[in-house]
């Protein structure tokens, strides 16, 4: 423990250096947490939307089967 004013005044700024760090620390970890967050919503929503194509792709080629298939019954009769 200081006994001088100038030694006090070292210890206080010493020791709101140390918690400035932790705090910042802290904020850098939750930061970083909620990029990674961000990022597997992304990609879940990347994916949803994928998906959502393909299945829209298929469902068109399977209409424009079906349209072919009509098209040659009624055709050859």
């Amino acid at each position: 423990m200081a006994d001088t004013i100038r030694g006090k005044l070292t210890e206080a700024g010493n020791a709101i250096s140390e918690t400035a760090k932790k705090v910042g620390n802290r904020i850098s970890e939750k930061a970083e947490e909620v990029k990674d967050w961000a990022k597997e919503k992304a990609n879940k929503a990347s994916n949803r939307a994928d998906e959502a194509t393909e299945k829209a792709e298929n469902e068109a080629e399977a209409a424009r089967q079906d349209e072919k298939a009509k098209e040659g019954n009624c055709g050859g009769s």
